[in-house]
């Protein structure tokens, strides 16, 4: 069975740790639960998960993470909160998706969404890590028109997944302006006619 591409990951990056996996892990194909392929570079994420992120027709960079208060899911977040405004200067929305037993109370400066029932997950075919023991760490980055131009996985390096998509988000044109922003501009800068002083008598 030829293995899959997080699979090849994971033993590269345990193996990088220290960690040595049993020779049978090189074989282990990790079947998938449906026939749904995962998405890569160049194509369109599902309507639906744009739609649930808040991500239609914007730029953004999704990350799928698993517990607001794991070590490494927390190290994530916060490499994200310190680059938050590199994003929105290249007006790039950033949104943490975990489940509901992964919501534990995250309040910072982030937006992070529950995904019930690992529906966006399931959606777009994310593959569990560590034989199917940990919900796998993908980011996705996505033009205005919902179209992929990068995908990271990596379980052990959560800083990484910033890093990455920092520099996809880099990549993207900077896009048409909000015609509506640049009339409420506009009509901000207006100036009311000076009226004519009115005479006495």
């Amino acid at each position: 069975v030829i293995p899959t591409r997080k699979m090849l990951a994971l033993i590269s990056s345990t193996a990088s740790l220290g960690f040595t996996l049993p020779s049978s892990a090189a074989a282990v194909g990790g079947a998938r639960c449906s026939a749904v392929e995962m998405i890569s570079v160049g194509e369109k994420l599902p309507k639906s998960v744009l739609s649930k992120a808040g991500l239609s027709g914007k730029k953004g960079a999704l990350f799928f993470y698993g517990a607001d208060d794991a070590p490494s899911c927390s190290k994530e977040l916060s490499e994200f909160e310190g680059s938050l405004a590199d994003f929105d200067a290249r007006g790039v929305s950033v949104v943490g998706v975990r489940n509901g037993a992964g919501a534990k109370g995250y309040d910072g400066p982030i937006r992070v969404i529950v995904d019930d029932g690992d529906e966006m997950r399931e959606e777009l075919a994310i593959e569990k890590d560590l034989f199917g023991l940990l919900g796998g760490r993908e980011t996705y980055v996505v033009d205005q028109s919902g179209t992929v131009v990068s995908v990271h996985n990596n379980q052990f390096d959560p800083k990484s997944h910033v890093t990455t998509a920092l520099a996809a988000a880099e990549s993207l044109p900077a896009g048409a302006p909000n015609p509506f922003e640049a009339f409420a501009e506009a009509l901000s800068s207006l100036k009311p006619p000076e009226l004519p002083a009115l005479g006495g008598n």
